[in-house]
């Protein structure tokens, strides 16, 4: 049994659910070819280790010229990069062992222009539990990452916050009609995480989305280990609603 399940797997499953499908950017594995297609492609592109968390191993690639372009984000071991580089210069970057016959596992991911009317980089958290046998959404907070490599981890120095105020103050949605982007984002939330269920053994995922220009969610990754920290910090009753399902999930296990 896997001890993680990949980004790559978790878009080669969810490509195939009716509804899910539609709210997936373009992915693939990381070839040198896949590289220069997505980024001859699209006007950004992400480069995500395969496996790794917390930020480490993402990068953000566009176009500066016609052989240049800008690679910002963080290496595996935490570095922070950023420098104006030709493709196969990035791809040395990400495979310095290739010669030697050690390849690092990456994705190559088009990049949605999820940002705030201010132009800030946003992400938004949904935490789906299944709690006897029915997914339920735990809580959902928002956030914004305010460095120009467009990483909206927590851990890399993104700001969270609850969904009125990303509503409200960075995305100036009316309130009329916040409810029904909460709706569609939970709907798509639950249904990924059921497709991953059913296939790979886990109780709770933190679906990571973004919004683009026309407020259409899509779905960036899945923690099939999600923490729940930041909404301790962010929104104490959902924190509690999560803390209460967990222990429902435990009872049913006993």
């Amino acid at each position: 049994m896997k001890n993680a399940l990949g980004k790559l797997d978790q878009y080669r499953l969810l490509q195939n659910h009716p509804l899910v499908h539609e709210h997936l950017p373009d992915t693939a594995e990381y070839t040198k070819e896949n590289l220069v297609y997505f980024a001859n492609r699209y006007p950004v592109v992400f480069i995500k280790h395969d496996t790794s968390g917390q930020g480490r191993g993402v990068y953000k690639l566009s176009k500066e010229s016609d052989h240049l372009y800008s690679l910002s984000g963080y290496s595996l071991q935490g570095k922070e990069v950023d420098q104006v580089m030709d493709i196969d210069e990035i791809h040395k970057t990400l495979q310095p062992f290739e010669r030697l016959g050690r390849t690092q596992p990456y994705i190559v991911q088009e990049g949605i222009n999820s940002v705030s009317v201010q132009g800030q980089h946003i992400n938004i958290r949904v935490h789906v539990q299944h709690v006897n046998g029915k997914p339920a959404v735990g809580g959902i907070y928002g956030s914004i990452a305010y460095e120009e490599n467009g990483i909206t981890n927590i851990c890399r120095g993104a700001f969270a916050m609850p969904m009125r105020l990303l509503f409200f103050i960075f995305l100036k949605v009316k309130k009329d009609e916040q409810q029904d982007i909460l709706n569609k984002l939970m709907e798509v939330s639950v249904a990924a995480s059921e497709v991953i269920a059913n296939h790979y053994p886990c109780r709770e995922c933190g679906v990571d989305l973004g919004l683009d220009q026309n407020l259409k969610p899509f779905i960036f990754e899945i923690n099939t280990t999600p923490g729940m920290e930041d909404f301790a910090r962010i929104d104490r009753q959902m924190w509690e609603q999560i803390v209460a399902n967990r222990k429902k999930m435990s009872d049913s296990t006993k």
